[in-house]
């Protein structure tokens, strides 16, 4: 968006699919871009999104006009402050006189405040650049490590990946819970494309030390299902079956997976993690690659 001429802004904001926040937009943008805020529509923020018009100025081609659906001090002080006290009369000329001045007096009250509201807006703004940089700094390698320490997190997962969920930590309480944003981040992270499926929980049968009875200890039949959830995570045509011990139980990439889901899916719901190789990587050759013939991952009979 930063190459992107003024023209192309206003397309590029509103074929957004969420609600994107004006400070994350202005901080994004050059800093030799002139900007005009104007805090406007509030009246129609149920029904809009935060930025509602993005346009150049018709004073100067070269300041782009930013309309936004927020309180200004003119919404948020009393009447009073700004409008003298009219008393009712039948006579029209004079109900319009004073609709008239009143739309006088709002358009000076929002003159006045307009310089103030810009300034807070731009330390919104500013706010948000420094919440960006912290953001890109959890990436780097110092950190990464601290953390990993710092939180015990599984030494079999990849610095990479690790970087990768520390990004998301901040917005964890918008992930957990919220299955098709968890599914659509972790794919990101492990780079794998991934299905989602969901069956119930079985109920563990315990072993006992102890002789059978039928109808003491023992029955005929049981329903092992509970009414828990249990999601089925499969990733599809894994991108490195070179690398299969990774996807294993105890590999690399279930690891991260595991980390994930443990802090991100419900406490009362379990998880089943699976993958399938590519179809042209799943027939029984006798080979040396350690993907190539393992009856049950590779090949079937």
């Amino acid at each position: 968006m930063r190459d992107s001429p003024i023209k192309n802004i206003r397309q590029e904001v509103f074929n957004l699919d969420f609600d994107l926040k004006a400070e994350t937009l202005i901080a994004y943008l050059e800093e030799e871009t002139q900007l005009d805020i104007s805090l406007t529509d509030f009246f129609k923020r149920r029904f809009s999104k935060d930025i509602t018009q993005i346009d150049t100025s018709k004073y100067n081609e070269d300041v782009l006009e930013v309309n936004l659906s927020r309180r200004g001090f003119y919404n948020i002080l009393p009447e009073r402050f700004f409008h003298s006290t009219y008393i009712s009369t039948p006579h029209m000329n004079t109900m319009v006189a004073d609709y008239n001045g009143r739309k006088i007096e709002e358009e000076n009250a929002l003159k006045f405040f307009k310089p103030l509201e810009t300034e807070f807006f731009l330390q919104r703004v500013a706010i948000e650049s420094t919440e960006d940089e912290t953001l890109r700094a959890l990436g780097s390698p110092e950190l990464v490590d601290f953390l990993l320490n710092l939180w015990t997190i599984d030494e079999r997962i990849p610095k990479r990946m690790a970087a990768k969920i520390l990004k998301t930590m901040p917005f964890m309480y918008k992930i957990a819970g919220n299955i098709p944003l968890l599914k659509m981040i972790l794919e990101n992270i492990i780079e794998e494309e991934i299905t989602v499926s969901k069956d119930f929980a079985t109920a563990g049968q315990p072993i006992l030390n102890e002789p059978w009875q039928l109808g003491v200890n023992m029955a005929t039949m049981g329903q092992t299902k509970t009414f828990l959830p249990k999601y089925i995570f499969t990733m599809n045509n894994i991108s490195r079956p070179e690398n299969i011990e990774d996807y294993l139980p105890n590999g690399k990439i279930s690891a991260v997976v595991k980390f994930f889901l443990e802090h991100t899916l419900p406490h009362e719901s379990d998880f089943e993690i699976n993958f399938k190789l590519p179809k042209q990587k799943t027939r029984f050759k006798m080979t040396q690659d350690a993907y190539s013939s393992r009856l049950g991952i590779s090949a079937t009979i």
